[in-house]
């Protein structure tokens, strides 16, 4: 689970990390606190570039609320393991 909000260049530098993983996850959740169009240009540019499922969780934005957004996200996890990044 990668959370974000509003700093496109951050997720897109994790998400690049994670493709150069010798071991790539089974599942990649993007916890999204409310970002823009900006952010949702860089998760369909990535969901491209992976072939694992990619999911963009996503809520409008009402102010901090990471962790409403990373419950969500583990809602939709379908592994035995979660790691969560912060981007």
């Amino acid at each position: 689970i990668i959370s974000t909000y509003n700093w496109p260049e951050a997720l897109a530098l994790c998400l690049e990390s994670v493709l150069h993983q010798k071991v790539l996850p089974d599942e990649i959740l993007i916890a999204d606190d409310g970002s823009g169009k900006e952010t949702e240009r860089v998760v369909a540019e990535y969901k491209n570039k992976f072939n694992i499922p990619f999911i963009h969780i996503w809520h409008e934005d009402e102010g901090f609320q990471l962790a409403k957004i990373r419950n969500k996200a583990i809602a939709k996890a379908s592994s035995d393991y979660i790691v969560q990044i912060d981007g």
